[in-house]
């Protein structure tokens, strides 16, 4: 197993950064950027209240989680506010601020800045309620937690948006490597339900029904991924209404110029550069 190509994931959940592929030029996305803690903090709570709120779908609701995205992202960089800013959130903003910059902590240590473009396509997931029922489904069949392999394919490739190889040659939503895949999986590698079960299985297998820590390392030997991992399935853990947040978090690629939004589309759709 490993990181499909690297991930600006952070809060960010999975921005993979891999290999290759061209310079790093694109349009200019600017954005406004909140100025002080207290505007930052008011953007983070009004995206939480809108990704908590069950009547939110569709465009708000991507609205919002695209919101909260970048909110993070902007709070990770902003290091000594970073206090300032989670004093003044509500309860829930803030349990999901804190796990946001625990993973984008942890996964900032082993994603390196690209100075190229991965050779990757950027497409749309399945509906939310079609993959949460494939992560449901394994999880019943195997008695592993969902939210650890909705977690998984977060990191790994933002809810299957990401279709592409790692730089060790991992496959499909869940970043398979060939050999792996031999062993565990069932059907096709690239299909959604099919990687999951595997996932779920593959975890069984190396002991997630006791040590789900332990199991996540075999996955992908990186504490600083265990600790992104088990940062995102804890928050689905607290808040039922997280994983449409995170499902609808975008692809966001940093390179040594800056960080990029890899839209759906890409790469016929040019990448976006953010200003932060």
């Amino acid at each position: 197993m490993s990181v499909a190509a690297r991930v600006v994931l952070v809060l960010v959940g999975a921005t993979l950064l891999g290999c290759g592929a061209g310079q790093a030029t694109s349009a200019e996305v600017t954005t406004r950027r909140s100025a002080d803690p207290a505007a930052l903090a008011a953007t983070i709570d009004q995206a939480q209240a809108v990704i908590d709120d069950v009547s939110a779908t569709g465009a708000t609701l991507r609205k919002a989680a695209y919101a909260q995205q970048r909110a993070f992202l902007e709070l990770a960089r902003r290091h000594g506010e970073r206090g300032a800013v989670l004093a003044r959130l509500s309860s829930a903003a803030r349990s999901a601020a804190t796990e946001a910059l625990r993973a984008s902590d942890a996964l900032s240590r082993i994603v390196p800045r690209e100075r190229r473009f991965p050779h990757w396509r950027i497409a749309a997931p399945p509906a939310p309620r079609r993959l949460l029922a494939y992560f449901r489904e394994a999880a019943a069949a195997y008695r592993i937690p969902w939210r650890y392999l909705a977690a998984i394919e977060l990191v790994e490739t933002r809810m299957g948006r990401i279709h592409g190889l790692s730089p060790a040659g991992a496959k499909g939503p869940m970043q398979f490597m060939p050999a792996t895949w031999a062993e565990y999986g069932h059907g096709s590698i690239q299909s959604q339900r099919d990687s999951i079960m595997a996932a779920a299985r593959f975890l069984v297998a190396n002991g997630g029904r006791r040590n789900i820590g332990r199991a996540l390392f075999h996955y992908n030997p990186s504490q600083s991924y265990v600790t992104a991992v088990e940062s995102y399935a804890r928050e689905m853990r607290r808040d039922g209404r997280a994983f449409y947040g995170y499902y609808n978090w975008q692809v966001l690629y940093r390179t040594i110029s800056g960080v990029f939004l890899l839209p759906v589309g890409y790469p016929r759709v040019r990448p976006q550069r953010l200003t932060l």
